[in-house]
């Protein structure tokens, strides 16, 4: 980890909250070897304001955290932001939106199933939990942001994976 960016990263953050007067705590946990969280925690009303409509407030905060630490990079290191758990709950929510989805395919309640609208980083979670945990069925993108969606199709055992698309977006 680059700790200079991530000294940075959290010391602008520190200041967009002073800005935007929200009194908050801010835990950082390594999720991996190249990815960083910075989980804050906050007053309710506060944290609705951070999280926004859908998390769409928390994904431009992070992009604009991103863009800030952008010249202060000398190594490739990524980081998330979280308020109140907001990732985690989202994370429960969207697999099992996708797990419903593939049930309903397996059942042969339609032959694809087409999930709601999200982000790039929603959509890998759900390619990859289908991957894991339904190898006879597909998945892929569909239509462009903000609306791209996930669409879960039958294959036959053992030949999905290759089906869904590797999405490098963020």
């Amino acid at each position: 980890m680059n700790y200079s960016h991530d000294e940075n990263a959290r010391g602008y953050l520190e200041k967009i909250l002073a800005i935007l007067d929200i009194d908050a705590v801010i835990h950082e946990e390594d999720l991996d070897e190249s990815t960083r969280c910075y989980r804050i925690d906050c007053k309710p009303s506060d944290a609705k304001l951070l999280i926004g409509k859908k998390g769409q407030t928390l994904e431009a905060l992070q992009f604009i955290l991103r863009q800030m630490c952008k010249g202060t990079r000398l190594e490739q290191t990524h980081f998330l932001l979280d308020v109140a758990n907001y990732r985690q709950r989202r994370r429960e929510t969207i697999v099992e939106q996708a797990k419903e989805g593939a049930v309903a395919v397996l059942n042969g309640e339609s032959e694809e199933i087409e999930l709601v609208p999200m982000s790039a980083f929603e959509r890998r979670i759900v390619h990859k939990y289908l991957q894991e945990h339904f190898p006879e069925l597909s998945s892929a993108s569909r239509g462009d942001d903000p609306e791209r969606r996930i669409v879960i199709s039958y294959v036959g055992e053992g030949e999905a994976g290759e089906e869904a698309p590797a999405e490098a977006e963020a």
